[in-house]
């Protein structure tokens, strides 16, 4: 079985998915920096928000106990 890349979201303490809010009214991936729905830059690795990425109020990355995914990151 193939697993595609890992998003760098996927690993960050600040994520949260749809699936676990009792709200529904969302399909999209949001998280602390990106409260209605993460850009698809990041979501697909084609920005490194580590660094500033606009409109993320200064809240970038941080590893929920997980390194950051960088084989799977697009450079």
């Amino acid at each position: 079985m193939t697993v595609g890349p890992v998003s760098q979201c996927s690993v960050c303490a600040h994520f949260k998915s749809p699936l676990d809010e009792k709200d529904m009214d969302t399909a999209a991936p949001f998280c602390d920096a990106f409260p209605t729905a993460i850009p698809e830059e990041i979501l697909a690795n084609q920005a490194d928000h580590r660094k500033p990425f606009p409109g993320d109020h200064g809240i970038r990355w941080k590893s929920d106990g997980r390194p950051f995914p960088e084989e799977s990151f697009q450079k």
